[in-house]
């Protein structure tokens, strides 16, 4: 049964509202700011270290790639009706390749800083939460094996977001099926960022992926709009690095406006 409209637009504008609310918060409660430098300077740091990376050592595969797409001059004058054409689509190509690899690269990565940021991540979460006066606020292990914790549930978020991101680039490639690859690729990334700055609140919770995934659906609304707004800062250059601490907060914010999919035990609490 579909949600009456008012309902939808209510979700959706609940979703973006919690990040103008997030701001809000860092704004004023300054004790925060550490918990956001550290992921940007660790985010920073590496997108730098990929940048000299690849002028220092990927230019020179990517310029014999090249090399093998190109079309030689014709024997005769009429021989350009055709040549002109395909050194167009080399040209093209060429280009296209080009935006790819850069592309590539920036959200390789972009994950890997976010997933090496996790630990600190999480503890704005929790932190947040805190703040909030969230029910039941949990802080998992702390020290190392908090750290490692964090770090493995960005990993399998991570890996899973490239698998099926894979499977639609494969599929756009495919005549007619193309298009809706595109579009079902767009609305997954929406869905898993969403997903993915509201899973520190839900790791803590140790809430099953398939519980995550239902809970998802049901507040696919709030959701949508919230991975939306997260994907299109993920889209220019450079902006996701100051928005990722933003988004964590507003992603844990919506997790607690909609309701986690469940409570942890009473007296779990960090002292």
């Amino acid at each position: 049964m579909s949600q009456p409209l008012y309902s939808t637009v209510g979700d959706a504008a609940t979703g973006v509202s919690t990040l103008w609310q997030a701001a809000r918060l860092l704004r004023q409660h300054r004790e925060l700011w550490w918990l956001c430098a550290l992921p940007f300077a660790l985010t920073v740091a590496l997108f730098v270290l990929a940048a000299v990376l690849f002028f220092g050592y990927g230019l020179d595969p990517v310029a014999d790639l090249l090399s093998g797409i190109q079309v030689d001059d014709p024997a005769a004058w009429y021989g350009w009706l055709w040549v002109a054409p395909l050194r167009a689509v080399a040209w093209l190509t060429r280009g296209v390749l080009i935006a790819a690899f850069f592309v590539l690269v920036y959200f390789l990565f972009t994950v890997l800083g976010s997933v090496l940021a996790a630990p600190f991540l999480d503890a704005l979460s929790w932190r947040v939460e805190v703040i909030q006066g969230a029910a039941g606020a949990v802080q998992g292990p702390s020290g190392l094996a908090g750290a490692l914790l964090a770090i493995r549930e960005g990993a399998k978020r991570a890996l899973f977001f490239v698998a099926v991101a894979l499977g639609f680039a494969l599929l756009s490639f495919v005549p007619v099926v193309g298009l809706l690859a595109v579009a079902g690729g767009v609305v997954f990334s929406a869905l898993f960022l969403a997903l993915d700055y509201t899973g520190y609140s839900l790791d803590r919770r140790q809430v099953p992926f398939r519980e995550r995934r239902s809970w998802l659906w049901r507040h696919r609304g709030s959701m949508l709009a919230f991975g939306g707004t997260a994907l299109a800062s993920h889209a220019v250059p450079g902006l996701n690095f100051i928005c990722l601490p933003l988004l964590v907060t507003a992603g844990t914010l919506l997790a607690l406006r909609v309701g986690p999919p469940c409570e942890p035990a009473a007296g779990s609490a960090r002292p």
